[in-house]
C-alpha cells in the first residue's frame, strides 16, 4: 500500500467529494474537502498538502488560475485535474500549465488508485532528487569554500586553457592569470624551464599520473626583476573534470622556506669553515712553534766566534728537526686538499670482499701483536660491482684503524668484526669493535672535517672516507654494538653497478 499522503478534493459537487474522499480514507490517506478557488487557496496556505485533485469548472475561478497560484504559493504540491469536458486540447492545456495528471468524470476506481500512487512515488523521488540536489549543492559550496580559501594556489588545465584558478593561485600568478599553460613556461627561470617541461610532457601523454616539482617564477614576467623570483612547490595530477581529461595542479609558495633553507645552508657552511680553519690552525701551530724554537737556538750558535764538531752536529740535529716539522705541515696541507680536492675514483668491476679482506692482510699484524682478535664473515655471493678498489680499502683502513684507537681504551676483551653481505639492493661492508663506543650526541658529528676527540688525531681521516664513499654513490652510517663499542657500515647500492663517468 503507498504510503499515507495528506490529500484536497476541490471540486463543487458533493457527490464527488464524498465519493472520492471514502475511497482515499479507505486506502488510508488524510483527506479534506472544499467546494470553491478561495477556499482551496485559504487550505493550501494554512497547511501542505501532497496532492490536490481540482476540478477544472469552479464557481468562483477557473481551474487553470488556480493551478496557476498553487504553482506560485507550494511548488511543490502536484496537482491532478478532473473534469467532465474529456477533450485532448484540456488533458494537453492542464499538462502545460503544470498539472502532473488529468482525470476525466466518472472516475474509476482503478484508475483512481493508480494516478494516486504513481503521483505519491513521483513526488517522493521528486524528494529525493532534490534533497540529493540540494546536499549536492552544499557539498559543493563547502568545497569550494575550502578551496577559495586555501592557502595554497589551485587551478585545473583543460584542452591546454587554464579554466579555473583559486585566489592563491591568482595571487601567485597576478600578472597572467589568462595565459596558457603553454605561455607560463615564459615566466619560469630558465635553469627549471626543462624539468617543468618534462613535468607537462609526461603528464598529457599519460605516462604519469602525477608528478611533483619545484622551480622559480618571475611574477612579474620580466627576468631582469630578479627580487621579484619566487620559488613554487608544484604537484600536478590527471583527473577527470565534468566528464573530461583534465589536470589538477596545486601550488605553494616556498620562497621563504627556499630563503631559510639557505641561510642554514650557508650557516652550516661558515660552521664547518671554521671547524677546518681551527683544526688547520691547531695541526700547523705545535710544529710551527717548534721550528721557531729551534730556529732561535740556531741563531744563538751560529753567534759563536767559533764552530767546533760539538757545535756543528747540533746544529745539523736543529735542521734535522726543523725538516721533520716542517714535513708535519705539508701533510696536514696534504689532508686538506685531498679532502677538498679527491681523486677520480679508478672504477672497475671488483667483489667488494676483496678490499676487506686485503684492509685485514695489511693489518693482521698490528692487531695480532695488540691482542685483537679478528672475525671475518665474508658473502661469498656478493654481486660484483664497480668501485675503486684501493679507495675503498683505504676506508676500511681508516675504519680499523679507529676501532683499534677505541680498544686501547678498554681493558676488557678485544674484538674486532669485519662483516660482508647484501640487504636491501645494497652491498655493505661493516666495521665492529669492541670499544668505548661513540656517544649519541656527536655521532652527527665525527665525519665533520678536523672534528676529533682525540688529542693526537687529525679529524680528516672519516671526512675523507665519507667523501670516498660519496663518490661511489654509497653511504656510511655509525651505530652502537651489543657490546658497546661503535659499528661502521658502508651501504653501496646494487641498482647503480655502472662505471661511474
Amino acid at each position: 500500500m503507498t504510503n499515507a499522503a495528506d490529500i484536497l478534493i476541490v471540486d463543487d459537487e458533493p457527490i464527488v467529494c464524498q465519493t472520492l474522499q471514502g475511497l482515499l480514507d479507505f486506502q488510508g490517506h488524510r483527506v479534506a474537502t472544499c467546494s470553491s478557488g478561495a477556499e482551496a487557496l485559504s487550505c493550501i496556505r494554512r497547511k501542505s498538502f501532497d496532492l490536490v485533485f481540482l476540478d477544472i469548472r469552479l464557481p468562483d475561478m477557473d481551474g487553470f488560475q488556480i493551478l496557476a497560484a498553487i504553482r506560485k504559493e507550494a511548488a511543490g504540491v502536484l496537482v491532478i485535474m478532473i473534469t467532465g469536458d474529456a477533450t485532448i486540447e484540456t488533458a494537453v492545456e492542464a499538462l502545460k500549465s503544470g498539472a502532473y495528471g488529468y482525470l476525466r468524470k466518472p472516475i474509476r476506481i482503478e484508475e483512481l488508485t493508480k494516478t494516486v500512487k504513481n503521483a505519491l512515488d513521483h513526488r517522493e523521488l521528486d524528494q529525493a532528487r532534490r534533497r540529493s540536489e540540494a546536499a549536492l549543492r552544499d557539498s559543493e559550496e563547502r568545497f569550494r569554500t575550502l578551496v577559495e580559501n586555501s592557502l595554497i594556489g589551485i587551478c585545473i588545465v583543460q584542452n591546454k586553457k587554464i579554466i579555473y584558478q583559486n585566489p592563491e593561485q591568482k595571487k601567485l600568478y597576478q600578472s597572467f592569470a589568462n595565459v596558457s599553460p603553454e605561455t607560463l613556461i615564459h615566466f619560469i627561470h630558465p635553469n627549471d624551464v626543462e624539468k617543468v617541461s618534462k613535468c607537462y610532457r609526461a603528464l598529457i601523454a599519460g605516462k604519469q599520473k602525477s608528478v611533483e616539482t619545484d622551480f622559480r617564477i618571475y611574477p612579474s614576467g620580466s627576468e631582469k626583476e630578479d627580487t621579484d623570483i619566487r620559488w613554487l612547490q608544484c604537484r600536478a595530477s590527471l583527473f577527470q573534470y565534468r566528464g573530461a581529461d583534465a589536470i589538477l595542479i596545486n601550488l605553494m609558495d616556498i620562497t621563504r622556506s627556499q630563503e631559510l633553507e639557505h641561510f642554514l645552508r650557508v650557516k652550516s657552511k661558515m660552521i664547518s669553515l671554521g671547524r677546518v680553519a681551527a683544526g688547520i690552525a691547531h695541526e700547523i701551530r705545535n710544529p710551527l712553534t717548534g721550528i721557531n724554537s729551534y730556529l732561535f737556538a740556531l741563531e744563538d750558535l751560529l753567534k759563536a766566534e767559533e764552530l767546533d764538531a760539538d757545535t756543528v752536529e747540533m746544529m745539523k740535529k736543529i735542521v734535522y728537526q726543523v725538516q721533520g716539522a716542517s714535513n708535519k705541515i705539508e701533510s696536514v696541507i696534504k689532508r686538506v686538499l685531498d679532502f677538498s680536492r679527491p681523486g677520480v675514483p679508478s672504477m672497475s668491476l671488483i667483489s667488494m670482499n676483496d678490499p676487506l679482506q686485503e684492509a685485514h692482510n695489511l693489518s693482521a699484524s698490528s692487531l695480532r701483536k695488540k691482542g685483537i682478535k679478528v672475525a671475518i664473515d665474508l658473502d661469498h655471493e656478493l654481486p660484483m660491482s664497480y668501485g675503486d678498489a684501493n679507495l675503498i680499502e683505504q676506508v676500511v683502513l681508516n675504519l680499523i684503524d679507529n676501532a683499534v684507537k677505541s680498544m686501547e681504551k678498554k681493558n676488557a676483551e678485544k674484538r674486532l668484526t669485519l662483516r660482508s653481505y647484501s640487504e636491501n639492493n645494497n652491498i655493505c661492508l661493516s666495521v665492529s669493535d669492541t670499544g668505548s663506543g661513540i656517544p649519541i650526541g656527536i655521532r652527527e658529528k665525527i665525519f665533520d672535517p678536523f672534528f676529533t676527540t682525540e688529542t693526537d688525531g687529525s679529524g680528516i681521516g672519516l671526512a675523507i672516507s665519507l667523501r670516498i664513499i660519496n663518490d661511489h654513490r654509497g653511504a656510511i652510517t655509525v651505530e652502537g654494538n651489543e657490546s658497546g663499542g661503535a659499528r661502521f657500515t658502508i651501504e653501496l647500492p646494487i641498482e647503480k653497478r655502472m662505471q661511474i663517468q
